[in-house]
Order: C-alpha cells, then sequence, then structure tokens
C-alpha cells in the first residue's frame, strides 16, 4: 500500500480548516483534491481526490492519521483505487501541505522518489 510518513504529528482541525486543495497538472495526468473530512474525534482526516489519466479517472481517497508519534499520509483501504504513479503522487501531494502546514520531514515512505522529490519533503 503506497504511504509516507512524516515526523511528528500535525493539527489535523487546523489542516482541514486550511488545506489548499489545487489542481495540479503532472505530465499527461491531472490531480485534484475534491474534500476533506475531519473524524469526530480529531485524529484522522479523509482526502477525496480525483486523479485523471488518459481520460480514465480515477478517485482515491486517503487517510491521514497519527502513527506512533508520526503522521501517515496512506490509500483508505475501504475504496478500491489502481496504485498509479499518478495516485501516488497525488498522496505526495498531501504530505507536501501537510509540511506547508507544520508537519515534519519525511521519515519513511514506498513511493519512488520521483514522485515526490520536488515537494521538498526530504
Amino acid at each position: 500500500m503506497p504511504h509516507l510518513v512524516l515526523s511528528g504529528t500535525v493539527d489535523l482541525a487546523n489542516v482541514a480548516v486550511k488545506f489548499d486543495s489545487r489542481v495540479e497538472r503532472w505530465g499527461p495526468a491531472v490531480l485534484k483534491t475534491e474534500g476533506l473530512w475531519l473524524r469526530s474525534d480529531r485524529l484522522a482526516l479523509l482526502v477525496e481526490g480525483v486523479v485523471v489519466e488518459h481520460s480514465r479517472p480515477l478517485h482515491p481517497v486517503a487517510v491521514v492519521s497519527a502513527h506512533h508519534g508520526d503522521t501517515s499520509v496512506r490509500l483508505w483501504p475501504v475504496v478500491l483505487v489502481e496504485r498509479t504513479a499518478a495516485v501516488q503522487r497525488w498522496l505526495a501531494s498531501i504530505a507536501g501541505e501537510l509540511q506547508r502546514l507544520g508537519g515534519g520531514r519525511l521519515k519513511t515512505t514506498n513511493i519512488a522518489a520521483e514522485l515526490w522529490r520536488d515537494f521538498r519533503l526530504d
């Protein structure tokens, strides 16, 4: 399962309010964050996206949550979606926005560096 882990935790209530939902064109793909939902206990955030590759839309959902003192960004396993490079790039863009809003440096990931390097996560 593609994921990124940032060191430390972030204030997810703050992220839910200040998250910049911009559209990114990445090669032949378009990546967009559509909506965010903060869990009632404020310990997790669902992020809904649309990734269009070659005129084919994918609808990934990411879960942002605390994980052993760090912050994890991963695909929500309840929604089945292809784990294409563009979907993984969308996850990295979420991690980049989390850093802008107070998240730490990239601690670990199983996503190829060329998909996240220009977000300056390391």
